[in-house]
């Protein structure tokens, strides 16, 4: 054994304890993305929660309210909380980046919490706001052992850069350099040129679902896609909860992201 294996860290241990409860043994992870209320008010109807738990995805992503609602139905999922937000899809939509961090990393462990997660926009033209709120939440996360992902979204949701595989591959590259644990961003053409995502980053990238598709055999064959290329796994939000049927939405992903 070397010398370097008899420095222990109570934080390290911690951090790998959580990101345990989020990627699997394999490496994979299918995240349920439900924090949509808390900007849409609407989405994740109550009646999809039970279903969308009882199919036991790797973890759920969810508002505080969700998370304090329902510890003991999303008990045997990691918990990733949302932490910035504090706007809404109500009238014209902000111009610039009006988010704000609403919790720390400590108050998410309180919670309960195994990771949290934060936007950032880099290429935007106010990417200073985001960038600097991932890098201080960065150093919050490193103190107490918070597994902390980034959700990368280049040029914003305005598209002030253009969503090609290079430029989600940087942004990708820049949030990880600020200290993100792991990543959540688009997969913006064929699934197999993902690869340049991934392997500009370092750490674990999921592909999020976006928009509701047209026909659910869809989702699953981009979901295979971009593990075949490399990614960890996929962030699904309204393609599960707005299924006719969550639980079977949930078992198919888990099927095509862990090969089960």
């Amino acid at each position: 054994m070397g010398a370097q294996a008899h420095f222990l860290s109570a934080v390290s241990a911690g951090k790998r304890r959580r990101a345990s409860r989020v990627v699997a043994t394999d490496g994979r992870c299918v995240l349920v993305a439900m924090d949509h209320p808390a900007y849409m008010g609407t989405g994740v109807p109550a009646e999809a929660v039970e279903p969308i738990a009882s199919a036991q995805p790797d973890a759920v992503l969810t508002t505080w309210h969700l998370a304090r609602r329902y510890p003991e139905t999303f008990a045997r999922s990691g918990l990733v909380l949302r932490v910035d937000g504090g706007i809404a899809d109500m009238g014209e939509p902000a111009t610039d980046d009006a988010s704000t961090l609403l919790y720390t990393a400590e108050q998410a462990m309180v919670l309960g919490a195994d990771a949290i997660i934060v936007m950032a926009f880099s290429g935007a033209h106010d990417e200073h706001v985001s960038l600097s709120r991932l890098a201080h939440l960065s150093a919050e996360c490193e103190k107490i052992g918070m597994v902390l992902i980034a959700e990368s979204i280049p040029g914003g949701w305005a598209h002030e850069v253009p969503w090609t595989v290079t430029s989600v591959a940087r942004g990708a590259r820049i949030a990880t350099e600020l200290g993100a644990d792991m990543i959540k961003t688009m997969c913006p053409g064929p699934t197999d040129e993902f690869t340049e995502v991934v392997e500009a980053c370092g750490v674990p990238v999921v592909a999020l679902g976006g928009p509701r598709m047209d026909h659910e055999d869809d989702v699953i064959e981009m979901a295979s896609g971009v593990v075949a290329a490399g990614a960890a796994g996929v962030a699904i939000g309204r393609n599960v909860w707005g299924s006719q049927d969550p639980k079977n939405m949930v078992t198919r992903l888990m099927q095509a992201v862990h090969g089960l």
